[in-house]
């Protein structure tokens, strides 16, 4: 794996088209990742996903709309293609934001998002 050393990564921003395009098409492996997490981490350390109690996987990843829940993103080019860092928000029991970041590595060509 690169190091923030060797791994230029643009500053963090909304996202554009692009980001909205890549990340749509990860989208089903997204909700399918998120749910298999929680439920890994349900069972050794439950208080990771403590905010999401009581919600559904399907009120958790099923209403995820990119437009308004991916809010940051910054990519950069690796030595395997590019890797894409996303900040998506997923709903909580409570009245604040929850937020799950993920990193996506491809080996195909993608434009700076």
């Amino acid at each position: 794996m690169a190091s923030k050393e060797q791994v230029q990564l643009n500053a963090p921003h909304a996202p554009k088209p692009r980001a909205l395009e890549a990340f749509g098409i990860l989208l089903p492996t997204i909700r399918l990742e998120i749910m298999k997490s929680r439920h890994d981490w349900d069972k050794h350390e439950p208080k990771m996903w403590s905010r999401a109690t009581g919600i559904s996987d399907h009120d958790l990843v099923g209403n995820i709309d990119l437009q308004q829940d991916l809010v940051e993103v910054r990519s950069g080019d690796v030595s395997y293609g590019t890797i894409i860092f996303g900040k998506l928000r997923v709903g909580t029991n409570d009245d604040e934001e929850g937020f799950v970041h993920i990193r996506e590595m491809n080996a195909i060509e993608v434009t700076k998002v």
